[in-house]
């Protein structure tokens, strides 16, 4: 049976218990260093990075990761972090991919086949080559910055618009991203994930390789199918 966080746009997040007893094999998440970082400003701080790891979540953190903001790689790794240098080792031992910025082409050239990646999504730099490399990976790509709340606009636009300090800011940013990753990182059927939480049927716009975002396949031209008929038809 597949253990969830639930995250509904607009709503606060409510915890939800996990029986950490019932996983099989150590649940990783790999933090990537961002291009285009926005001074201190970071999606997981080592505080929330203490959490997943008292929770038993593995966390490998890219090193510098923080390197815009007052955190250093010693307060993550304090906080029960493994630091690794380059992207493609923290591909190798991460079940979910986390970036702030858009993956690269060249990122995307080294992740495995089935990779999950979550990330922010800039369709005026998208092109075919960059669908292709998630197509030919068979990857599940999930952007946040399409997740909306009840005003119909991006939750994480909100926040990052806001007039709040870095440190308020930071901890939105916490309670967003958090319930997201941990309901991809403990379930091990990602389609019933989707068909569980509203959040990832506004965010996924690649599923198993099969591009699933209208507005991406119609500014391309390329083909896609709606994320409602991947997950919920049993033919």
């Amino acid at each position: 049976m597949d253990l969830v966080m639930h995250y509904v746009p607009g709503a606060e997040t409510q915890a939800q218990t996990i029986d950490f007893g019932l996983l099989e094999q150590p649940v990783t998440l790999g933090l990537v260093k961002g291009d285009r970082p926005i001074p201190d400003v970071v999606l997981f701080t080592p505080d929330l990075v203490g959490k997943l790891v008292e929770q038993g979540i593995k966390v490998y953190v890219q090193r510098d990761y923080a390197a815009h903001t007052h955190f250093s790689n010693m307060d993550y790794a304090n906080a029960g972090a493994e630091l690794i240098d380059e992207f493609f080792p923290l591909v190798e031992v991460s079940k979910v991919l986390v970036k702030f910025s858009p993956f690269t082409e060249q990122e995307l050239e080294l992740i495995r086949d089935g990779q999950i990646l979550v990330s922010r999504l800039i369709y005026n730099e998208l092109n075919h080559r960059y669908i292709q490399l998630l197509q030919q990976k068979q990857a599940y790509a999930i952007a946040i910055n399409l997740i909306t709340g009840k005003d119909n606009w991006s939750e994480l636009d909100n926040i990052l618009m806001s007039s709040a300090d870095a440190e308020i800011m930071n901890k939105r940013l916490g309670m967003f991203i958090l319930p997201l990753v941990e309901a991809v990182l403990f379930s091990k059927n990602f389609r019933v994930v989707v068909q569980t939480n509203p959040a990832l049927l506004q965010s996924v716009f690649c599923y198993k390789g099969i591009l699933c975002n209208r507005i991406i396949a119609e500014q391309l031209d390329m083909m896609w199918k709606d994320i409602l008929s991947l997950c919920f038809d049993l033919n």
